[in-house]
């Protein structure tokens, strides 16, 4: 535990878990939650984003799931004495399930959605999450991790069932909703230790022309 301790015990974009080991990232997940209301996470690394965030933000609801219940056991000690953070020991697809059937009040309101394409079990349905996000969620900002970037080949992207996450593949199952998709805008130095994943983040519905403050606009690019 004295790991875990670690890692979800410090403060700031420097937090090494899940996805916030890009403190570019972080910084922009950081700005896009000062409007949000509730952070929900699925996928690898997304529940460790969820309690790192929630630490950081006691104010915002977060919500996550894993399917692995020795994993979902470590993250809950992780997060103890949150008060904001519920961890579902489920696979994604079932969470969202659970997420309409227990929480519809949510897919009207501000949120800020990660979901990695990597990890959640073997029957994972990863693009189908997708579509049910962008179908369902009426201002969400979702955070796609492992997205294979636009003519950059310094991140690292996922597959799923033999289908890289890309822009390719992706995009279609946005088109549910009014949307803007922003890409990382910064290099990265890749080594033989450390790769970062490529991410996608679509703002969505009445949030799809969110104005991102200077300092975050610049780490930020739009496709062609």
């Amino acid at each position: 535990m004295g790991l875990l301790r670690w890692l979800f015990g410090r403060k700031g974009p420097s937090i090494s878990g899940g996805f916030l080991a890009d403190r570019n990232l972080a910084r922009v997940l950081d700005c896009v939650l000062e409007g949000c209301e509730y952070v929900v996470g699925a996928g690898a690394g997304a529940p460790e984003t969820v309690v790192a965030l929630a630490r950081r933000h006691p104010h915002k609801e977060c919500l996550a799931c894993e399917p692995s219940s020795e994993k979902c056991f470590e993250l809950e000690n992780a997060a103890e004495g949150l008060k904001n953070v519920y961890m579902h020991n489920a696979a994604p697809g079932r969470f969202l399930d659970l997420l309409a059937a227990d929480k519809p009040y949510l897919f009207g309101r501000d949120v800020l959605f990660l979901l990695s394409a990597a990890g959640g079990g073997a029957e994972r349905r990863f693009f189908e999450e997708v579509g049910f996000v962008a179908g369902s969620f009426q201002a969400a900002f979702l955070s796609i991790h492992g997205f294979r970037v636009p003519e950059r080949e310094d991140f690292d992207y996922d597959s799923q069932r033999g289908r890289e996450c890309s822009l390719k593949n992706v995009g279609p199952l946005l088109t549910a909703s009014e949307h803007t998709l922003h890409f990382p805008a910064y290099a990265v130095r890749a080594s033989r230790k450390r790769r970062y994943k490529g991410w996608c983040l679509a703002s969505m519905g009445r949030n799809a022309e969110f104005s991102f403050p200077g300092d975050v606009k610049t780490l930020l690019s739009k496709p062609e």
